[in-house]
């Protein structure tokens, strides 16, 4: 059974992790991830490098960043990448390590002019006071002519935060306080936080870390670059993906002005993780496609960049009600239904992938086949309507967009050689189906 997936990225070996870097270059997209060369969750994480010229074809550059320097030596964690000029600047953790067990974090820089070699400049950001060493993942933009940078945190009370920072040279940081209001719960500690500026409004992205998980947030709010503070619309932010299988989002900016956002399709329990069938092959997890980011009603949505369309080949469209059966003889496609409203409606993909939407409940109910076990992993996700669906399907993974991205629904799915789709509305309704160009 196939299951490495066609366009979306993963590893020939080894464990993937996080979106790291990610820039648009001198022309090229970017994106490196976190790496271990065994399927192994932990160990000394390195920075793979791809690069591509349309942001669905990817060469593997190899390693871009291994821990090879004293601040370095127990990995290259989570970061971000700015470009500036003729230049291309990484800022990652240093993770260090002792015997005993503890820990040095260092927010640590790198610099390229031509997106290729690396030069490692060290530390430029050392723990302040108030905080414990988890502390990591520096995000870094540019506004009102200066440079800013968050760190995900955990401080003293062992409470999550996110720590701001200022600078005029990149080089020389300011430390500003802590940007998040302490009386929110914010879990136990932020990871990757990331501040994505939509014009007039402002939405802080954080993956937080709580007893009862670790998940993808997104708040919608403004920036006081006054106060170093972002002050929360209300105080309830909501998943920025309610699929199984989503977490450590980063976004960027390219050179056309798009706000581009890519995850980690992976995370989960350790066991979860480590009992999917790929790890049989020697590789595990992939990164989501390319999102681009928009604003509509004061929601952050997304929808797959326009450059997944390329991919298309083949399509075939049906209109009708009641039982639907499609039949493309493949686990890598793209398929997408309009006309959904006021009804009941649902989707089976090769009975791996299923989901139901209830008009009167406003519920969907998503199902997918557990991999490890019988029966499926179910989750309740509230829409006040569905309109729409679009869903993208490579192999083992699979991404659906409801309501032109108002929710989306990122998982691994494990598909058998059974591709047959089995789509049921009371009322007629427009399915399209495209192949997908496979490698």
């Amino acid at each position: 059974m196939e299951m490495r997936p066609n366009y979306h990225i993963s590893p020939e070996h080894g464990f993937l992790n996080d979106p790291n870097g990610l820039a648009q270059f001198q022309g090229k997209y970017h994106v490196f991830y976190q790496w271990l060369p065994d399927v192994v969750p932990q160990g000394s994480k390195i920075w793979r490098h791809c690069v591509s010229e349309d942001l669905i074809h990817w060469e593997d550059m190899g390693c871009g960043l291994k821990p090879e320097e004293w601040y370095e030596k127990n990995g290259c964690y989570s970061g971000s990448g700015i470009t500036e000029e003729d230049t291309y600047y990484l800022f990652y953790t240093g993770n260090v390590r002792d015997s005993e067990g503890g820990r040095e974090t260092y927010q640590c820089l790198a610099v390229s002019s031509d997106g290729v070699t690396f030069h490692k400049e060290g530390p430029v950001v050392y723990l302040p006071e108030g905080y414990t060493p988890h502390f990591r993942d520096p995000k870094v933009w540019k506004k009102n002519g200066r440079w800013w940078m968050v760190v995900g945190a955990q401080t003293k009370e062992l409470k999550g935060n996110v720590a701001l920072f200022v600078s005029d040279d990149l080089k020389k940081w300011q430390w500003k306080g802590n940007m998040l209001d302490s009386s929110m719960d914010w879990g136990y500690m932020c990871e990757c936080p990331d501040l994505a500026d939509m014009g007039e409004e402002q939405f802080l992205i954080v993956s937080r870390q709580k007893e009862d998980g670790c998940r993808g947030m997104v708040f919608a709010g403004t920036m006081d670059y006054e106060q170093g503070r972002f002050h929360i619309d209300g105080n309830a932010g909501i998943l920025l993906d309610e699929g199984f299988d989503f977490y450590a989002p980063q976004t960027f900016t390219d050179e056309s002005g798009r706000r581009l956002l890519m995850g980690w399709l992976g995370a989960g329990e350790i066991e979860y993780q480590m009992s999917q069938p790929t790890v049989e092959e020697g590789w595990l997890h992939m990164l989501t496609i390319p999102r681009e980011l928009y604003v509509k009603n004061g929601r952050l949505c997304q929808k797959p960049a326009d450059e997944l369309k390329n991919l298309r080949k083949e399509e075939e469209s049906i209109y009708g009600n009641g039982s639907i059966v499609i039949d493309r003889h493949s686990k890598c496609m793209e398929i997408s239904a309009e006309g959904l409203e006021n009804q009941t409606v649902t989707f089976d993909f090769g009975k791996v992938l299923k989901f139901l939407y209830e008009k009167e409940t406003g519920t969907l109910h998503l199902f997918r086949k557990k991999w490890n076990g019988e029966g499926y992993d179910e989750k309740e996700i509230h829409l006040n309507k569905l309109e729409d669906f679009r869903i993208y399907l490579d192999q083992s993974a699979a991404e659906i967009f409801l309501n032109q991205g108002e929710k989306v629904l990122t998982m691994k799915a494990y598909f058998t050689e059974d591709t047959l789709i089995h789509i049921h509305s009371e009322l007629q309704i427009k399915v399209k189906t495209w192949l997908l160009e496979e490698k």
